[in-house]
């Protein structure tokens, strides 16, 4: 990329007075390298300058009387007056070492030196550039390489863009990112994340200013929603009542104190969406000492949320692949298939969610849908790679098993790949805002 010393110098003056950047202006900044460019003969005079200055100043040494004769012998012009050696020898003193005589021939070190070296000219030279714009670009650079690594960018962001709060490791939300340009995605995490520098740091037992902060360094006042991970990415289809990385109640204050910043700015309200499981909740009751008080239970949970909040959206990523999974089976038997470990772990959940979606089988339509899910999915991935069952569709989570199917020849509409319909339909839900 060719860098413009204008846009170098605008965008470092952003940098320097906190304002908001752009997507664009840290991809240019961070990608500027300072390069010295010499013809061949500065480069060879470099390379000779040291040695060559090394030199005469021993011969300057050993043959003190050789040279004592040569000054007397040349022109008076060869020697500087008082005024002048006093300026020369401040510049060598200021350089390294004062002269303290007349002659030209003494100086002549220092010149070859001082004039193509690593030193001298070069320390002049970087003493203005100190002050000169390349400083205040390289400086620039510096203080934003630290935002970045740290968390503090304030940005700019394209009107209806994503801030995605993600925990470490949500593919989903990475993807979610990597699908989409630069300035349309903000990620909130509490670890710098691999994929992206966009990003900002926020942890969800912070306080409320903080939450407050990050909204605003990431250009909150025009964003088109806020999306929330709380369910474990390795547990995203029929996980456990705890496999979650945010729990309802800490998610329910999250969306509260959204809803009190969107207030106080005077913001409209946003469309916040939820990727999470519709049963995982947090319940609260009250007790004395002969047990528990009557009708004092509380549930939170992801469905309590959107309920409770104006333009909340919940996907539950166990929904959309059994919906898929009904689709497939067109009225078909369904058949869950797994190891004795996960018919222990799944099965109950599986046909209890399916009864809650209202999949009935249908007397007329013959023949078997089988589910392949488990706790291994190498488990899964072996099973499928084998071929002995007909109608067989493994549900995958993760892309090393899918990449593994695709490369045995198995097409995408032969398995069910739990990211990519959960990226479907969040990013149709996040295209009507």
């Amino acid at each position: 990329m060719k860098h413009g010393k204008k846009k170098l110098v605008t965008i470092s003056r952003k940098v320097n007075q906190n304002k908001r950047l752009t997507p664009t202006d840290i991809d240019y900044l961070l990608s500027y390298t300072r390069v010295d460019k010499d013809n061949g003969l500065i480069r060879i005079s470099k390379a000779l300058a040291l040695p060559l200055s090394l030199l005469l100043g021993f011969l300057f040494t050993v043959y003190p009387e050789y040279f004592e004769r040569l000054t007397k012998s040349l022109p008076s012009w060869t020697n500087l007056n008082p005024k002048f050696l006093s300026g020369a020898d401040y510049l060598w003193d200021f350089l390294g070492e004062p002269i303290k005589k007349a002659n030209l021939v003494y100086h002549i070190p220092n010149i070859v030196l001082y004039s193509f070296g690593v030193v001298g000219i070069k320390k002049l030279l970087d003493a203005v550039n100190h002050r000169s714009w390349l400083e205040q670009v390289l400086s620039a650079k510096k203080t934003l390489q630290a935002q970045v690594t740290k968390g503090l960018l304030n940005l700019q962001m394209k009107k209806g863009h994503s801030l995605l709060f993600v925990g470490n490791g949500d593919f989903i939300g990475a993807q979610f990112a990597l699908n989409h340009n630069p300035d349309e995605t903000v990620t909130v995490s509490e670890n710098k994340p691999s994929y992206t520098s966009l990003w900002n740091h926020y942890d969800v037992d912070t306080l409320y200013q903080d939450l407050e902060q990050v909204i605003l360094r990431s250009s909150g006042e025009n964003l088109g929603e806020y999306v929330f991970f709380p369910v474990k990415d390795d547990q995203i289809f029929l996980p456990g009542s705890k496999d979650y990385d945010l729990s309802p109640h800490k998610l329910d204050i999250l969306v509260q104190d959204i809803r009190t910043i969107e207030k106080e700015h005077k913001w409209k309200t946003r469309r916040i969406i939820i990727i999470g499981d519709k049963l995982h909740k947090s319940f609260v009751q009250s007790e004395d000492q002969h047990g528990v008080i009557k009708k004092s239970g509380d549930t939170i949970s992801l469905e309590t949320i959107s309920a409770k909040y104006k333009n909340v959206t919940l996907i539950d990523p166990t929904d959309v692949v059994l919906r898929e999974i009904i689709r497939i089976a067109y009225g078909r038997k369904i058949v869950f298939r797994a190891t004795k470990e996960g018919i222990a772990e799944y099965k109950k959940r599986f046909y209890d969610r399916l009864k809650t979606l209202g999949y009935k089988q249908l007397k007329k339509q013959k023949g078997i849908l089988t589910i392949g899910y488990d706790l291994f999915e190498d488990m899964t991935e072996q099973q499928t790679l084998s071929r002995k069952i007909d109608d067989y569709y493994p549900v995958v989570l993760s892309k090393n098993v899918r990449d593994a199917l695709i490369r045995n020849g198995y097409k995408k509409e032969d398995f069910l790949y739990v990211p990519d319909l959960v990226l479907k339909t969040l990013t149709r839900v996040a295209n009507q805002q």
